[in-house]
């Protein structure tokens, strides 16, 4: 079995990107093989230098006090040295060994997952299905065993056959689709029972109030995984309390948007850095609002 960046698999072996593909090893039940820590050597450079670090030791365990009326956002892009957030309209080609296993640990730190339906169906989201290594650090942290995906879309233009639709076990808890008040009917026939859906008293949903429907459901954590748009609501909205950037040691030119996009608000927010680690030239930043 093949995956990639979003398609739901929080394996060692998932590739954040399309157009490059790892095979997983060989699975019998949850056994996923060998971890990605004893594959792949990563490092800290930021605060104290340690020479080899495991994502899943760190992201996990980080304090994220809850906001008193909202769950705690974390947003986690990725871009080259030059700031391009895709190539061809994919984050093909952005990641690498060491941004897959950092993307693992981060997921592994939510509740939820919120992602806006360009990126989903761009990247061909799938239901979130973390390895056995994976679900334990989430539940010894107080989490469920896998989190919970949120699409966020005004007009529901999602294809039915995306792989978060079609590619559903038993125990898999059904994406959750948000929308407004009065999205298309037959958009919303097409996907059926094969999500669930949260339809809010508004046209077009808002930052806070997908915020106060997740919480509703639970979520002391939320990660936002995109697109620049969506980040750019969240920024407007003044939501966002930790950024989790890859940057890719790679020149990419083109037009390709920056990880925030058309956000309002010019009154910049200022950030902390927290941690920086390191693996082949790729640096991956924790930043946390101050």
């Amino acid at each position: 079995m093949w995956t990639k960046r979003g398609s739901g698999v929080d394996s060692p072996w998932i590739s954040r990107f399309s157009s490059t593909v790892f095979p997983q090893p060989t699975q019998q039940g949850n056994n996923r093989g060998p971890s990605a820590a004893s594959v792949i050597s990563v490092q800290q450079l930021y605060p104290t230098p340690i020479i080899t670090a495991d994502p899943l030791d760190l992201y996990p365990a980080d304090s994220r006090p809850t906001p008193d009326d909202r769950p705690w956002v974390m947003a986690n892009m990725v871009a080259s040295a030059d700031g391009a957030i895709s190539i061809d309209g994919v984050s093909g080609g952005l990641g690498g060994d060491g941004d897959r296993l950092v993307f693992r640990a981060i997921r592994a730190s939510c509740d939820w997952i919120v992602v806006a339906a360009g990126t989903a169906s761009a990247e061909r989201y799938g239901i979130p299905r973390p390895d056995s290594e994976v679900m334990r650090r989430r539940l010894a942290t107080g989490r469920s065993p896998a989190a919970r995906l949120a699409v966020v879309t005004a007009s529901v233009s999602l294809d039915p056959k995306l792989p978060m639709f079609t590619d559903q076990r038993p125990d898999d808890q059904l994406p959750l689709i948000v929308t407004g008040s009065n999205p298309p009917a037959d958009r919303v026939a097409a996907i059926g029972d094969r999500a669930a859906w949260a339809h809010l008293d508004a046209l077009r949903p808002t930052p806070e109030m997908v915020l106060a429907e997740l919480r509703g459901r639970g979520a002391r954590v939320v990660l936002a995984e995109g697109g620049p748009s969506f980040n750019g609501q969240l920024v407007d909205a003044g939501v966002v309390d930790e950024l989790c950037i890859t940057v890719s040691p790679q020149l990419v030119g083109g037009t390709s948007p920056r990880i925030v996009n058309g956000a309002a608000s010019s009154t910049p927010a200022e950030l902390r850095l927290d941690r920086l680690l390191e693996h082949d030239g790729a640096l991956f930043a924790r930043y946390v609002r101050t």
